[in-house]
């Protein structure tokens, strides 16, 4: 079975926008009640999506950006 390489965030405008561009979450880490750690994949795809959105050339539709927020915040506060 191949190791599966993960990359875990607990910055949520950037797992927000790695929803929107595809990239698969893997789980939320709520272990720290006052931080959330964002589990994905780690895939070359993601690695450049990344470096996108910290370089500040990262683009995604508003309506859609908004959604994957709200989704996320499920995943956080949901059960």
């Amino acid at each position: 079975m191949k190791n599966q390489q993960q990359f875990k965030t607990d910055n949520f405008p950037l797992s927000c926008y790695l929803l929107c561009v595809g990239c698969r979450i893997l789980s939320v880490d709520k272990t720290n009640p006052r931080r959330a750690v964002f589990v994905f994949d780690e895939t070359d795809d993601l690695k450049l999506h990344n470096q996108k959105f910290l370089s500040y050339e990262a683009l995604i539709e508003p309506h859609k950006f908004f959604s994957a927020q709200k989704d996320i915040k499920q995943l956080i506060y949901g059960v």
